[in-house]
């Protein structure tokens, strides 16, 4: 690699500190954390459903299963392998 090559690459910006990310509003940070808490009651709803067979199939102890389950949905979901 060339000096020339090099210097090409420096020159530019950094778009990582210069560019400022904007702040999701309000609105929007609700609407996420409804759709999170709704994904996790789904996945917890589903994970009741399972029978013994389909969880040893996904390498899920059935106990572990039922823990998992057996959570509130605000509270975040665990490894289950």
């Amino acid at each position: 690699m060339s000096f020339q090559s090099r210097d090409r690459f420096t020159s530019q910006p950094d778009l990582f500190t210069t560019a400022a990310v904007p702040r999701p509003s309000l609105r929007q940070r609700i609407a996420l954390t409804l759709a999170v808490w709704r994904q996790r009651a789904e996945a917890r709803r589903s994970l009741a459903l399972m029978d013994a067979r389909s969880l040893r199939d996904a390498g899920i102890s059935p106990v572990a299963a039922s823990y998992e389950a057996s959570k509130p949905f605000w509270e975040k979901m665990t490894s289950l392998r």
